[in-house]
């Protein structure tokens, strides 16, 4: 099955599109539909993402701990930010490893985009020292240099040796710092019920569960608690001519939180609920306003699905169709007969419309160095099965940091769509979690519309700088020294590219009549896992030279602080100390000392290209010499003839005139060990805690994929953990569990 395949999308899917909604009035209602207005409605949203088609990128990980002298495995995936299909805008994605105490980066390189999607690794030396580290990466239509927030990262822990016991400090309670309110459509309008959410957090920003009461004019109305992570939200009927306030039981506080002042007229907007086909909204205005024609808009990710309108008299129901909106944070506005924007909503849709993976294995559990068989099926929504580009990772559930649960879902239908880090957003994706549709709902209450990173007033902000990173970098050709006969430009000039490698093909690029000249995505290409040579074809007279900066990340490090990292808050978990682990810990195992090769020669060129461009060198110095006895080119005295300085790389490349740039990081196969009736009884200690790592692994039509992977000598809990993407942007994930024992004697 070809990526291309899976790489095609529904045209219903990228055309806009936009559907009337059916009007069901408590009083009658028209349903007719006025171009005037809605053009606009529709145009003044749809017209901001079209200066920025950005996309989304995520990082899965073969394991969320990892020890030093190990791979790192990843997998990017680069999204469109919209539709979240398979993205080709982009061609190279810049990743970093940072150490959070220090802020030190660590490790920085460059790796090919492939039609969406990067299949990375590298290796952490034995020198990093233990703690948090974050994975980031940037691509170049993924990151601008004025954003404020920064989503493409994943969080590690890196240790020495993993610690046979995992200790997570009990929960302590804290006191309420902040305690906010939410009135449902933006603001509370006298006379009409509405939602009123609210949300709690301590010192450290966590969640904390309230109990509290609401007084109207200082005599108490009704208490309240919070249902979900410091969250809750109660209906009532303001009344523009009495104060409320909040007084919070639980914890304890004399503290006294006011309601924001009542509007004593205007229109309110409610969501009902909805079934899996409609959503329902009940839009009301106050007694002294006439009858006027309201729009009711929804749009998802700058896209408008639907615009419903109808005649308000007091109280109007609409009814909005679901069935072809994709799953995600819809913003539901309400609008005048002017389109002037009157109350906004946040709802989440389809949380079904989705990958449902299901995995299969051969056996319930395994024995040390057995092998297993896993059968993946994926199917849509519909139960069909659809074809979808997946990542694997089975690993020694040791290895797992169960406080950090995010996955592809919660990164791009949550976390990347609301400003701010979200308390476990995972949560709301588990379906063990009976009450995690309420649970979202009110998580879109307690961000407001104004958080929502596709509100029409932060749409309007993107597209107005560079990026920070590009696919393709300019370099120039300039004369070496400014004379004043010669003349403003130096023309159109031909720089050959070449690498070390003989059997690659060699190429030119040509300036233009300024001797500007574009490198990038094909260059790095051509130099993956080395370098890549630019070498300029010029006459001597007068002497040109290649400016060409290698420094790829110095924008990268120029813009990194000035962002906020929006990353999932930890789920708060009171786990008693596990018992430790039933394998051989690494620190009993005898490991070779590290072997470090030397050469006599000390000069040591990196690759055959360097050391060619020295022997050419060497040549150009060589002449006739008269030896000690004054014979001519004496054989039996040659080191005489050799007698120079060695060149160091810079003063070679200097010479012959070429700029040397670092090619995309190479590629590594994961190394899969296999065993047969010979080799299972082979002595040597597997030790191998990461039993399996595919970062391409595509369904066929009928969705179905199968793998294998043969257990190690370690006898633990294992893990497996599935994420991927659809061709029309369908994601999912899942994860199961096997156990390995030891074989018996």
């Amino acid at each position: 099955m070809s990526v291309s395949k899976l790489m095609k999308t529904k045209e219903c899917r990228l055309s806009r599109f936009f559907r009337m909604a059916l009007l069901l009035p408590v009083f009658f209602a028209s349903a007719q539909t006025s171009s005037v207005v809605t053009d606009p409605l529709v145009e003044q949203l749809q017209s901001f993402p079209q200066n920025n088609i950005s996309d989304l990128v995520y990082l899965q990980t073969s394991k969320t701990i990892y020890e030093t002298e190990e791979d790192l495995w990843f997998k990017g995936y680069v999204l469109d930010a919209q539709y979240f299909y398979p993205s080709a805008r982009s061609k190279t994605l810049f990743v970093q490893l940072t150490e959070d105490k220090t802020d030190q980066i660590v490790w920085e390189k460059k790796y090919e985009i492939e039609d969406g999607f990067v299949d990375g690794h590298f290796f952490l030396p034995s020198e990093l020292a233990e703690g948090i580290y974050t994975l980031a990466a940037y691509s170049s239509h993924s990151v601008e240099g004025n954003a404020k927030e920064f989503y493409a990262a994943k969080k590690l822990e890196i240790l020495k040796t993993i610690r046979l016991k995992t200790i997570v400090a009990p929960i302590e309670k804290d006191s309420v710092v902040l305690f906010t309110t939410f009135p449902e459509s933006g603001k509370l309008v006298s006379g009409i019920e509405s939602t009123l959410a609210f949300k709690a957090v301590n010192s450290k920003g966590l969640p904390v569960a309230v109990s509290g009461d609401l007084y109207e004019n200082g005599i108490l109305l009704f208490p309240f608690k919070s249902s979900h992570a410091g969250m809750g939200g109660f209906d009532f009927t303001p009344d523009s001519n009495k104060k409320y306030h909040i007084q919070l039981s639980e914890p304890a506080s004399e503290k006294i939180y006011d309601i924001e002042p009542i509007a004593p007229s205007g229109k309110g907007l409610h969501f009902i609920g909805n079934t899996k086909d409609v959503a329902y909204f009940k839009i009301t205005q106050s007694n002294d306003l006439k009858e006027e024609r309201i729009y009711l808009r929804l749009q998802i990710r700058g896209v408008v699905y639907t615009i419903a309108t109808g005649l308000l008299k007091k109280e109007l129901v609409v009814k909005i169709p679901l069935k072809d909106i994709p799953q995600g944070i819809a913003e539901v506005t309400l609008f005048d007969k002017n389109a002037i924007p009157l109350a906004e909503r946040l709802v989440y849709v389809n949380q079904d419309h989705k990958l449902t993976i299901k995995t299969e294995l051969n056996k319930s559990g395994f024995t040390t160095r057995d092998k297993a068989s896993l059968k993946i099926k994926v199917t849509d929504e519909k139960g069909q099965p659809i074809v979808a580009h997946l990542g694997l990772s089975v690993y020694d559930g040791l290895y797992q940091n169960k406080q950090d649960s995010k996955n592809i879902e919660s990164h791009y239908y949550l976390s990347s769509q609301l400003k701010g880090n979200i308390y476990d957003p995972a949560y709301y994706f588990n379906e063990k979690n009976k009450d995690r549709k309420q649970a979202l709902n009110l998580l879109l209450l307690t961000q407001g519309w104004r958080n929502y990173v596709w509100n029409e007033d932060n749409v309007k902000e993107q597209g107005n700088d560079d990026p920070i990173v590009f696919d393709e970098w300019k370099g120039k050709v300039r004369f070496e020294k400014i004379k004043k006969n010669l003349p403003k430009t130096v023309g159109i000039k031909a720089i050959l590219v070449a690498t070390a490698d003989e059997k690659t093909s060699k190429y030119f690029i040509t300036t233009d009549s300024t001797g500007v000249f574009t490198a990038g995505s094909k260059e790095f290409k051509s130099g993956e896992g080395g370098y890549v040579y630019l070498e300029l074809k010029s006459a001597e007279n007068p002497k040109c030279r290649v400016d060409f900066s290698d420094n790829f990340f110095k924008k990268i490090n120029n813009n990194r602080k000035s962002k906020s990292l929006i990353y999932p808050v930890s789920a708060l978990q009171e786990i008693k100390t596990e018992a430790a682990s039933p394998f051989v810990g690494r620190e009993t195992i005898t490991k070779l000392k590290e072997i470090l090769i030397t050469s006599k020669n000390k000069k040591g060129f990196r690759d055959k290209y360097i050391g060619k461009l020295d022997s050419l060198a060497r040549l150009d110095r060589i002449s006739d010499y008269w030896c000690i006895n004054g014979i001519l080119n004496c054989k039996n005295h040659p080191e005489t003839r050799f007698n120079y300085r060695d060149l160091t790389e810079t003063e070679l490349l200097e010479m012959f005139n070429v700029v040397m740039i670092e090619g995309y990081y190479g590629k590594k196969v994961f190394y899969e060990a296999v065993y047969d009736e010979v080799t299972i009884a082979d002595s040597l200690p597997d030790f191998r805690n990461t039993l399996f790592w595919k970062s391409d692994i595509i369904t066929n039509e009928q969705g179905e994929a199968n793998v294998d992977f043969f257990c190690s000598d370690i006898n633990s809990l294992f893990i497996g953990n599935i994420e991927g993407v659809s061709g029309d942007g369908l994601l999912g994930a899942e994860n199961f569990e096997f156990k390995v024992r030891k074989k018996a004697n």
